[in-house]
């Protein structure tokens, strides 16, 4: 059984293309059937999950839903007396958190497709569920705009964005990663997702910065779009790291004497943002220390 959860989350934490929120999703289906098939002391399921716990942080170390997941489960297993009622208030806080993602989506989308002028050119980067969402809910809504969508390499996840827009009967441009912030002037708007929000910005696909510092200088309004499981405190961030990722996704076979760096992911600071839209409404980047104070952190949290 122990193998089982591990080979499960091994799939996860080699998964180079799916968002944060779609991911996690994954992660939490998986803890939550373990749960349920758990058979043992209580003592004995607190310490494995504290074990899942740090292997659900490794799994995606940049992407902030996997360390609200793991303090999550820790949270609600802490304290309660007798297997079954132990499972049974995981399995829950588990189902609530997941349920707070969906909901959390379409909140985001009602307020972030209102930031979409009428016939106008949105520019997003990357791969983001939540992006895709607020797009097509536009789309159904009525509103006539195109979308401009980087290739977001070395995975090229863009690409997967502009098929599924392309399917919901809205006219796609693809750009090239390096031409993306001169791409801007032609924008009237940017819309991006977040794997992360710290203290230091928002950490997404790598690029991103330089899209916020262009629109920024071009004036183009800079939206992130972020659930509050996105949001990682200076408690919670300790595990936080932006891993490098196979050379060869870049140059397969580089000369010798070449340094291949292949990095997912950079952070934007959060003054270059026009604001920040989670299910609560639009954050001014401001604000935001404030709340990552009211993030309650487990004493067995992993550091």
């Amino acid at each position: 059984m122990k193998d089982y959860i591990d080979s499960l989350l091994q799939e996860i934490k080699e998964d180079r293309t799916t968002g944060a929120g779609e991911l996690v999703k994954k992660g939490a289906t998986h803890v939550a059937q373990y749960i349920s098939n758990f058979n043992g002391e209580p003592a004995l399921l607190f310490n494995e999950l504290i074990r899942i716990s740090r292997k659900l942080i490794e799994c995606q170390p940049s992407m902030a839903p996997f360390f609200h997941l793991a303090n999550v489960i820790l949270l609600s297993a802490k304290g309660r007396k007798g297997l079954e009622n132990m499972k049974s208030e995981m399995t829950e806080a588990i189902e609530r958190f997941v349920l707070r993602l969906q909901n959390s989506a379409e909140q985001i989308s009602k307020i972030a497709r209102g930031l979409i002028p009428e016939r106008s050119r949105v520019l997003t980067h990357s791969y983001s569920s939540t992006v895709l969402r607020t797009l097509i809910d536009a789309k159904r809504a009525g509103k006539q705009f195109e979308v401009i969508c980087t290739e977001s390499r070395p995975i090229c996840e863009g690409f997967q964005l502009a098929k599924k827009l392309g399917e919901a009967n809205i006219k796609i441009q693809i750009q090239i990663d390096a031409a993306a912030p001169y791409a801007i002037k032609d924008a009237d708007v940017v819309l991006v997702g977040a794997d992360c929000l710290t203290p230091l910005g928002l950490v997404n696909k790598v690029g991103t910065y330089g899209l916020a510092f262009s629109a920024k200088e071009r004036r183009v309004p800079f939206y992130a779009l972020c659930g509050t499981e996105k949001l990682l405190g200076t408690e919670m961030a300790k595990g936080f790291r932006i891993l490098k990722r196979d050379p060869k996704e870049v140059w397969p076979d580089p000369p010798k004497g070449v340094e291949v760096l292949n990095f997912y992911f950079d952070t934007t600071p959060l003054s270059l943002l026009t604001a920040i839209i989670t299910e609560e409404g639009m954050i001014p980047g401001s604000e935001i220390a404030r709340r990552f104070q009211k993030i309650k952190v487990s004493s067995h949290f992993p550091v």
